[in-house]
């Protein structure tokens, strides 16, 4: 009898700690106007916004326009409370880095497995109007991120290394002739190395992390640092920070940022 509420007592709690792990992130009580508190902006203008009802997340890409030529100083200073320190090899990146927008989800300081998922809106944006969830991002400003892009209409894996960014797959251009007006669910699964991304839905990318890259364009060897053997952010297991990304100008809301680690 012991051994059989010993048991159920086990898996109560294991069934406990499953629901806990699952975290639906609460904009009710942000500020409009102001930065978002769940999430800490390491790059570009995050605000709380008002859609309807409901509050959502915005970057706003205007001041990009403005500032690209400057120095990152958002970027310096968010270093420091992730890391407590600094980093120099994330600052050597700084340049680069300034290019994409993101915000670094407070409450999972580090994601492996399991469920991301987002809903998005498309704003605006001249030069770019893209849409993402950042995941596997290392202490040094690496990261991977799965996007949507309005002016290219398909949905793209990237990767970040070495202070410079290279697509690692994606579908073909008009592949995804999605609504601007409407919200959209971005969602993404990771299982060891099996990695997927879905649109409404529907499945949209499939990829193995530490696959070898494919020819360049007219069959030209692929960059160095798309060999898994030389970036570390492409290895399988995945582990790292999450949060939202953006382009350049983009504006884009996002809401109902979701994480279940599996």
């Amino acid at each position: 009898m012991k051994r059989v509420v010993a048991i159920a007592a086990a898996a109560a709690a294991l069934a406990a700690g499953v629901v806990a792990a699952d975290i639906k992130v609460d904009l009710s009580k942000e500020q409009v106007g102001r930065s978002p508190t769940v999430f800490t902006p390491m790059v570009g203008t995050w605000l709380i916004a008002q859609d309807g009802s409901d509050k959502v997340v915005m970057v706003d890409g205007r001041p990009w326009v403005a500032s690209k030529d400057n120095p990152t100083r958002l970027l310096i200073e968010s270093a420091r409370k992730l890391y407590g320190t600094s980093n120099e090899e994330l600052m050597d990146n700084a340049k680069q880095f300034a290019y994409f927008p993101v915000a670094v989800l407070k409450s999972v300081p580090s994601f492996s497995s399991g469920t991301i998922s987002v809903k998005f809106k498309t704003i605006a944006g001249d030069a770019d109007r893209a849409s993402g969830i950042l995941f596997n991002v290392k202490p040094n400003g690496d990261w991977l991120a799965i996007r949507y892009n309005d002016t290219e209409h398909n949905v793209a894996l990237w990767e970040f290394h070495n202070g410079i960014r290279r697509r690692v797959a994606g579908g073909r251009e008009g592949a995804w002739m999605l609504d601007r007006a409407a919200w959209h669910e971005l969602k993404m699964t990771v299982d060891g190395a099996d990695f997927k991304a879905y649109m409404n839905g529907e499945i949209a990318l499939e990829y193995t992390l530490g696959s070898e890259p494919r020819p360049g364009r007219n069959g030209a060897a692929p960059n160095a640092d798309l060999f898994p053997a030389n970036n570390p952010v492409l290895r399988p297991p995945v582990d790292g920070q999450i949060g939202l990304w953006a382009k350049t100008d983009s504006t884009s809301y996002f809401k109902d940022y979701g994480v279940s680690p599996k």
